[in-house]
């Protein structure tokens, strides 16, 4: 009678390490941690996502990616748990329900408790912390937050590789001062390059900072 429940429970487990792990995803890079919450959690339910916080997530393409996560794998999830609750209530009769609906009731409850643990929450975000924080993704903050940039401009981080076609060129080659951008800095492994000039290359590995209107950046990155 409980093996149909057990997975309703197993699901929602899940999906609260999921709804975590987007949480401190965007606040590695750069996002309030409430904002970052709040984000998070409307991605993987599919609601109230139309905030202004949510331009910080549209602008800024490792935040579009995780959100984007979020929204497939809350779908899925959404989709599991009304699958669930279907097979498991569609047998027995009202008293089995109404003992199945007892169990879901405590058990949702002891999540409830489980998950507003502030030492279990404590230690798990501290665990997706150090995972996230080895991917290079994550050690980038948002500057046009601090900034209070224009609307159409920004300060984005491009990662070079081979396949990119500034990969190898110089940048003054490149003309990026009349597309509208600015390198401000390349960081190649441990050395950095403040304010490179038009001969510096911009090499696959490099990690280069650089402001103008986003949608250039965009297509560039």
């Amino acid at each position: 009678m409980t093996f149909l429940v057990l997975p309703l429970f197993i699901i929602i487990g899940v999906s609260y390490i999921i709804v975590r792990i987007g949480t401190v995803a965007l606040t590695l890079t750069g996002m309030d941690e409430e904002k970052a919450r709040f984000q998070a959690l409307s991605a993987f339910t599919g609601t109230g996502f139309t905030t202004e916080e949510a331009e910080a997530v549209v602008k800024h393409p490792v935040r579009r990616k995780i959100v984007m996560t979020l929204m497939v794998l809350g779908n899925a999830g959404l989709a599991s748990v009304i699958a669930t609750l279907i097979l498991s209530f569609a047998r027995g009769g009202l008293l089995q329900a109404g003992i199945k609906i007892s169990i879901l009731g405590t058990g949702l409850y002891l999540l409830y408790r489980i998950a507003s643990h502030k030492g279990l929450t404590r230690k798990l975000t501290s665990k997706i912390e150090d995972k996230l924080s080895r991917n290079r993704y994550f050690s980038k903050p948002m500057w046009e937050e601090m900034l209070h940039l224009p609307e159409e401009y920004g300060i984005v981080d491009i990662w070079v590789n081979e396949k990119m076609h500034i990969a190898n060129k110089r940048i003054g080659e490149l003309n990026l001062r009349e597309k509208g951008v600015l390198v401000l800095i390349i960081e190649r492994g441990r050395k950095v390059i403040p304010v490179p000039g038009p001969n510096n290359k911009l090499k696959p590995g490099d990690r280069a900072i650089c402001f103008g209107k986003l949608d250039t950046l965009q297509k560039i990155s």
